[in-house]
């Protein structure tokens, strides 16, 4: 919308104008100056009316309800009655030049607010004032209650706050303070801390927050029920607006409702403008080192969030009962000893001939990703080097650790760089030394997390091929894998008890590490548990292209996957379930299927099976252009959804094939997520978009929710909330409103099933009224007339009933008689006989059986005389 100039009011003022007062339902302007007037200005700049004071006005405030306007001067404050139409009288004045004085502050006083029916007052005689106003009768100004010593400093600003519950007087001052009152004056809440004088207050009414400004560089907020500086949650600071030289700090703060902005005013001679936007974030989690990759969530109360990223921490994130939007954190991490003893295992495993396949496909797929920043380009350098690695499988050691792939990445994209500024990469021998193998001592990365309901434990994929299971209990389990269990030598489980249980690294918020699962040969990107035949299962899988099956309980290797066409002709692909990396995975309770979303532009359906050999392929999803790289089984369609770089989502039957129709995408998806109240499906892409594809409506676009920084990877859906979650590379998880259809009714997912698998609809408890409906009362002496009478089917003394035959023409001789009694009351003939009516009604309702009753008709008629009595 522009904003086009409109005219300069010259010399509205003979002195400096100190304060400006609108009145919203007359369009009027109310200004006071260092002169001692106050003008009434119209809507095209008119001057109304010019009142003198003869001392300076320091502050206005207008009263809506009492249609009054107070001024703030020295010791003493105005208040002026505003004329309506009616008491004008002939006159154009706007206010009643007659005004009351009150007395009672002894400095100046700086600010005035008006709520209700009250005027508030503060000053710099550290006072606050309240005053009562009647709302009849002539004009009086009357002292509530005064509040000495309300500051330890003259107050500098004074607002008015309010939200559904509460009703607040906001106070600031130049002893650095911040104090919160009830409206009768009761201390409440007191925020200190600040460096400099409280220049200005503003309370946000959509945030439900509290601005405050100390001549500061970004506003500092406040949550005004708790008291806690919730600025780290409720971000107002932007590079864009602070200048490039020099000193920045905010002056003033306001609020204006009807736009839901907030306007500040620097000293740099600018302003600053927030506008309220409903898709933002409720707010944003800080505090991972690195870029986050996943989430989980647990529905039982208390409701935890879980995410994890490259920092290798996991952090566990709780909803305070303060406010909606503050989150308590802390921290699961691994034991240093145990991942740096990974690292010189994995580094002492490494193989030749898998670097000199590594560089080849560097040079390759370089150009490819040079256009992400270097932050990111090591997740698909070293994609792609996994990809070549595995396509030409070799007597490769049974352990690959993630962290040296990548060191030997960015040491050739390094090299290549200072070879050449243009960006052509250099030719590298195969044989180099001069790439480092020493690995570094960092955690590893988490790239999977699923929170398992049943048994409570946190299960947690790394990108060094291990898996860790978290459990509450603090008893410590310890599992020896037994010499003929299958792949023993592969699989091996670290008990909880050689982690070291005396240490507190490994038990941080009631949470243990249980166990270490060590299996697969590269990063495990995929996790799903369920319940199947009395026992709980979890199926993992990864970058190794490998599905293991683990019996969750007892946390042992129940099976991997084995192709079988391969048995025979390729041992070494004999355990590969697709021919790129495996992204993505999910399972559905209803078809005991599994599907599988790979690099090879392939999604796979397979039958699970406890035996990995008979794990049968029921069909391959083929028709992306591009990765796929998520994959999501919709329980409440029964269908299976794809999402790919190609920009594409698709929908298939159960069974895989077909596909059913094709939703375009502006941006690669990254993250996929099934709205479990109603269907929808969310997306988050490289664009750092989030869209809601509401399919009940043809696949539109009903909700788009902006506000990452960077590509987003993981998405999950709390429906108890209605809320949506969001990790991104910008290393911040962020929460959102979810979007829900006009009249729809809140869904909760049960507390003792995971999500994806178990959401119903809460039970409703009926209210009052549908308990106890309203019922028509029925009329003790109501009269029944010849045209209400229907005949009914009633037993005969002998106990038999009316043949239809016969019903049909008693029914007819009454339509008949019925008829001809309506003809003569609207011909307006006469009266008829009315004993003689219910004689014929009787008659004709008798029908030749006995025991039909007598139909009693009556009619309320008018006294006549006999002989105006005309019969039929």
């Amino acid at each position: 919308m522009a904003m086009e100039y409109r005219h300069t009011i010259q010399d509205a003022h003979p002195k400096s104008i100190m304060c400006v007062q609108y009145n919203p339902f007359r369009r009027e302007i109310y200004t006071g100056g260092e002169d001692g007037s106050i003008i009434a200005w119209g809507p095209n700049g008119k001057v109304l009316q010019r009142i003198q004071t003869g001392t300076p006005i320091y502050c206005l405030a207008y009263n809506a309800r009492r249609q009054q306007l107070m001024a703030g001067q020295h010791k003493k404050v105005r208040l002026f009655q505003l004329l309506s139409s009616d008491d004008n009288h002939g006159t154009t004045d706007i206010l009643e030049r007659r005004n009351v004085v009150c007395l009672e502050h002894t400095d100046v006083v700086s600010c005035i607010v008006s709520c209700e029916g009250r005027f508030y007052s503060a000053g710099y005689d550290r006072k606050i004032i309240i005053y009562d106003v009647p709302h009849h009768g002539d004009l009086k100004l009357r002292v509530s209650s005064t509040i000495k010593e309300a500051h330890d400093a003259a107050i500098s600003c004074m607002i008015f706050g309010k939200d559904a519950d509460n009703s607040w007087l906001i106070t600031g001052s130049f002893d650095r303070v911040v104090k919160l009152w009830s409206l009768d004056g009761n201390l409440m809440q007191r925020f200190d801390g600040f460096s400099d004088t409280i220049t200005s207050l503003c309370y946000v009414v959509p945030t439900q927050t509290l601005w405050v400004t100390a001549n500061s560089s970004i506003p500092v907020v406040y949550d005004p029920r708790s008291g806690i500086n919730v600025s780290d949650f409720v971000r107002t600071d932007d590079e864009r607006f602070h200048p490039t030289g020099g000193t920045f700090s905010f002056k003033h703060l306001v609020f204006i409702p009807e736009t839901n902005e907030a306007i500040g005013i620097s000293t740099r001679r600018s302003l600053v403008i927030w506008k309220y936007n409903s898709v933002a974030p409720l707010t944003v989690l800080p505090g991972h080192a690195d870029i986050v990759e996943c989430l989980t969530f647990t529905s039982k109360e208390p409701l935890l969030i879980f995410s994890g990223g490259d920092d290798g921490v996991i952090r566990k994130w709780e909803r305070l009962q303060l406010n909606t939007f503050m989150y308590s954190q802390e921290l699961l991490m691994l034991p240093k000893d145990e991942f740096i003893n990974a690292l010189d295992m994995n580094a002492e495993e490494k193989d030749e001939s898998n670097k000199k396949r590594s560089y080849s496909l560097h040079h390759k797929s370089f150009f490819k990703r040079s256009s992400r920043r270097k932050g990111f380009e090591k997740k698909r350098v070293t994609r792609a080097l996994l990809d070549k690695r595995h396509a030409a499988p070799s007597s490769a050691p049974p352990y690959h650790k993630m962290q040296t792939i990548e060191s030997e990445a960015y040491d050739l994209q390094s090299k290549s760089t200072s070879s050449n500024k243009r960006g052509s990469l250099a030719t590298v021998s195969a044989g180099s030394e001069s790439f480092s193998s020493k690995p570094k001592s960092v955690r590893p990365g988490i790239v999977s997390l699923l929170y398992y309901e049943e048994l409570d434990v946190l299960v947690s994929g790394y990108e060094d091929s291990r898996i860790c299971i978290w459990g509450y209990n603090e008893e410590t389990i310890k599992f020896t894998p037994e010499s003929t269990d299958r792949d023993a030598a592969d699989a091996t489980v670290i008990g909880s008890n050689q982690l070291g249980s005396d240490s507190v690294s490994n038990r941080v918020a009631g949470m243990a590490l249980k166990f270490t699962l060590l299996n697969h040969r590269d990063s495990v990107t995929g996790l799903v548990c369920f319940f199947l035949d009395a026992k709980h299962w979890m199926i993992s899988t990864g970058w190794d292209r490998r599905i293991c099956i683990w019996d969750l309980q007892s946390a042992k290797l129940h099976d991997v996957f084995r192709n079988s066409q391969y048995q025979s002709i390729n041992s070494a692909r004999e355990e590969l379930a697709a021919d790129g990396i495996i992204l993505s995975l999910d399972y559905s309770h209803e078809k005991n299927t599994i599907g599988y979303a790979s690099s090879d532009k392939l999604a796979y359906i397979r039958k699970f099976s406890p035996n990995g050999s008979e794990m049968t392929l029921v069909c391959v999803l083929q028709g992306h252009e591009a990765e796929v790289t998520q994959i999501k089984w919709h329980r409440k369609e029964k269908q299976w959804i794809t999402g790919s770089e190609d920009r594409t989502l698709r929908i298939w039957t159960a069974d895989g094939i077909p596909c059913l129709r094709v939703i375009n995408n502006d941006g690669p998806i990254t993250a996929l997520c099934i709205d479990a109240i109603n269907g929808c499906l969310i997306t988050g892409s490289q664009d750092k978009v989030i869209r809601v594809f509401d399919i009940d409506k043809k696949d539109e676009i009903v909700q788009k929710n902006i506000g990452h920084s960077d590509e987003i990877r993981s998405l999950i859906h709390i429906p108890v909330r209605n809320q949506y979650v969001s990790a991104s590379w910008d290393n911040t998880v962020r929460i959102w409103n979810a979007y829900l259809k006009k009249g729809q009714r809140r869904i909760a997912a049960k507390a003792n099933m995971t999500f994806y698998t178990a959401v119903e609809e809460e039970e409703i408890q009926p209210t009052f009224s549908e308990m106890n409906p309203l019922i028509v009362p029925k009329l003790l002496s109501k009269p029944i007339f010849a045209k209400d009478f229907v005949l009914e089917k009633l037993p005969a003394k002998d106990e038999e009933y009316v043949n239809s035959s016969d019903k049909t023409v008693i029914e007819d001789e009454l339509r008949q008689t019925f008829n001809d009694l309506d003809i003569a009351l609207n011909a307006d003939v006469g009266i008829y006989d009315i004993n003689k009516i219910n004689a014929d009604v009787q008659k004709l309702g008798h029908g030749g059986q006995k025991g039909l009753g007598k139909p009693r008709i009556q009619r309320v008629l008018p006294k006549r005389k006999p002989s105006e009595i005309v019969s039929k």
